[in-house]
């Protein structure tokens, strides 16, 4: 029986869109839900220059670093991540007014929930995403297909435009070519 649940989106396809936004970095806490956007970026070496860190806190501070220093970067992480960095992306995003472009993976979403809204999630990790970055006031945009792509440009433009982070929420696993 077909699946009525459209294809998941290619890391290559998120790799060439971070591209052409102008991002040129990524710090990266490794995610099991981007593993093919994290591997696309180790194979294609000279697009976006990654850095790997070894939690979500470096991962921030990393990236504001090299915001400062005129780079433009992207954080992938996963959600379980973003709860532990609540505080530097606090001082970091909010307070310091650096515009931060997240994606966060929504590690252990049910395959039951897809085409769902996520706050309707039996599990807090995948629930509770959306009420934790609402309760900080940024904005988040979600990526779960190829028709989602243009939340990436438009999320980075909310960024720059307010100074703030934003959010993409990655859905699901992101697909090999």
């Amino acid at each position: 029986m077909p699946s009525s649940t459209p294809p998941a989106v290619k890391g290559s396809a998120i790799a060439h869109v971070l591209s052409d936004c102008g991002i040129d970095s990524a710090t990266v806490v490794p995610d099991f839900v981007q593993i093919a956007t994290h591997q696309y970026l180790d194979a294609d070496r000279g697009r976006i220059d990654v850095t790997y860190c070894a939690n979500e806190n470096q991962a921030l501070h990393v990236a504001s670093g090299l915001y400062i220093g005129g780079r433009q970067p992207v954080i992938m992480m996963q959600n379980q991540g973003l709860y532990n960095c609540v505080n530097s992306l606090r001082a970091c995003g909010l307070d310091a007014r650096i515009p931060l472009l997240l994606m966060i993976g929504q590690f252990g979403r049910e395959f039951s929930n897809f085409g769902q809204e996520m706050r309707a999630s039996r599990r807090h990790m995948v629930s509770l995403l959306e009420p934790v970055l609402d309760a900080l006031a940024i904005a988040h945009w979600n990526l779960e297909t190829e028709a989602d792509l243009g939340a990436l440009e438009a999320a980075w433009n909310h960024a720059k435009r307010s100074h703030t982070p934003a959010a993409v929420i990655v859905g699901r696993h992101t697909e090999w070519d």
